[in-house]
């Protein structure tokens, strides 16, 4: 739980207290919601748990993940008034719940809460709410600001704040510099000095960046005897999480998000050109905006989290991501350089005039560390070995 001694406070507190609450824990993917949930679990002491989350594949079926987070204590329904009981199991059996008795059936699920904590006192808890179906979370919402009074404690994580209002929220920030090497010492031996500020770094204060490189470096590279790699890997629980959560996009929204994350200037016309020749509209972003991924405004988009474009371009396809390189070099006003760095990215010529056209372009480059990333990049291209090998040395000599 590095990093986390304001939100443990927080479940602390509200686990002590001998009334209900509730809290909401938001933060972009890998940002330790789970790892919080998990500890309130633990510190539950003699608290009856009830534990739930939504699930992408249940995301249609309407109240789907409140009859998962009920189910085992659905027989106290005995104790409701016979309305309720018969509305929460109509709506849990797949029958729904008109419009108009929505929130008779919020008050159903708290009175079934009231009489399983009448006893014991609860705590649930339910994590990613916004990924599951959206009548439990509304239906969780409302019983949420709904708990004083009740010995029943209540623990929600999404992506954005805006899944539950009137709820404490908490922002999971990113891991500082030196939460960063503690946890890395954590998680295996303590790694050389410039090789944990160098995973810090790459990370971005993601602890799940941290746990995913941790678990894949290979011994030399650990040591810092070999070079890192630029991104945590594609197959980590990070890259899942956030391919769980493009792969609920709708197609344009997707295209969309890709060409956003790969778009790093300050115009944000450059977008809009970009999406315009793909045939798509920045409105297409509006669905990646309420999932929490990136937020829209006059200056362009931003991303919740800086590894965020970084995971986003890792787990894209590769014919999404050429496309998308091909797109933006046609459209970015960025100079040689970067036409041709796209281009090399995209690969939609013969290698060898990317080669040139790098090697050409290299001139524009503004520092050292980035001629050699351009030089490095050229030579990977080029189909001559003494040419490969004179751009090779070129690099690390900028290097």
């Amino acid at each position: 739980m590095r990093g986390r001694d304001d939100e443990c406070d927080a479940i602390r507190r509200l686990l002590d207290r001998d009334d209900g609450g509730a809290l909401l824990f938001h933060g972009p993917p890998g940002s330790g919601r789970s790892a919080l949930l998990a500890y309130a679990r633990r510190w539950a002491g003699q608290r009856a748990v009830l534990a739930g989350g939504g699930l992408a594949d249940e995301a249609t079926l309407p109240y789907a993940g409140l009859h998962r987070l009920l189910d085992p204590v659905l027989d106290a329904d005995t104790a409701l008034p016979v309305r309720q009981r018969r509305l929460l199991r109509r709506a849990l059996g797949g029958d729904g719940c008109p419009a108009e008795q929505r929130l008779a059936l919020a008050a159903a699920v708290r009175s079934l809460l009231a009489a399983v904590a009448a006893d014991r006192p609860m705590l649930c808890t339910v994590d990613d709410l916004d990924t599951g179906d959206p009548q439990s979370a509304w239906t969780l919402a409302v019983v949420a600001r709904r708990l004083r009074r009740l010995p029943v404690a209540m623990l929600l994580t999404a992506t954005a704040p805006a899944t539950v209002d009137g709820v404490p929220a908490h922002r999971l920030r990113p891991l500082d510099a030196h939460e960063c090497h503690a946890m890395l010492a954590g998680l295996r031996e303590r790694p050389p000095a410039p090789v944990a500020a160098a995973l810090a770094a790459l990370s971005r204060g993601s602890p799940a960046a941290l746990t995913d490189l941790a678990g894949t470096l290979t011994p030399a590279q650990w040591r810092g005897e070999a070079p890192l790699p630029d991104a945590p890997p594609v197959d980590g629980a990070l890259a899942a999480a956030y391919r769980a959560r493009l792969d609920r996009l709708p197609v344009p929204t997707r295209r969309m998000v890709l060409l956003a994350a790969l778009d790093p200037g300050d115009d944000p016309g450059t977008l809009v050109r970009a999406a315009w020749a793909a045939g798509l509209t920045v409105e297409a972003l509006a669905p990646a905006e309420a999932a929490g991924l990136l937020r829209t405004g006059p200056g362009g988009v931003t991303f919740p989290h800086p590894l965020a474009r970084t995971m986003i371009t890792a787990v894209a396809p590769l014919a999404d991501l050429r496309a998308a390189h091909l797109l933006l070099a046609g459209t970015l006003a960025e100079g040689t350089l970067g036409r041709a760095l796209r281009h090399a990215t995209a690969a939609d010529c013969p290698s060898d005039v990317l080669a040139a056209e790098l090697t050409a372009a290299v001139d524009e480059v503004p520092d050292r560390a980035a001629a050699a990333v351009v030089l490095r990049r050229a030579a990977e291209l080029s189909p001559d070995p003494g040419r490969a090998a004179e751009l090779t040395v070129a690099a690390a000599r900028c290097a």
